[in-house]
């Protein structure tokens, strides 16, 4: 038996990850997202969401794909302390969104995801 992991295709080129804070989830009282942090990523091919809504059993996991060739806007909500980010697909049914990251990185996220967008 070989142990093969799956790697994503080469036309994806690089990745930005981005994931929110656990001090975020701490000071919200959301021990959910304190345990597991919601994850963000994307690439030139599109944009995933993971996040763990439940984390007792049954566990509930929701993993989110939007194809690069369907998004139609990225929204970025600069808050005081956390910033939030919101993906709207063509169909402009359930936006991705994710709440709690950190300023930084929000920024860049949105900025590398805006650039490819516009290629």
């Amino acid at each position: 038996m070989t142990n093969q992991t799956a790697s994503p295709p080469a036309a994806a080129g690089p990745a930005i990850r981005i994931q929110s804070s656990r001090i975020w989830a701490l000071v919200k009282g959301r021990l959910t997202k304190f345990i597991f942090p919601a994850h963000l990523s994307a690439d030139r091919l599109g944009i995933s969401l993971v996040e763990v809504e439940f984390w007792l059993t049954p566990w509930k996991r929701e993993d989110q794909h939007l194809p690069m060739s369907h998004l139609a806007e990225v929204s970025h909500n600069r808050g005081l302390i956390w910033d939030s980010i919101s993906i709207e697909s063509s169909g402009g049914l359930n936006p991705l969104q994710v709440e709690g990251l950190r300023k930084g990185a929000a920024k860049r996220f949105v900025d590398q995801v805006r650039a490819w967008m516009n290629v």
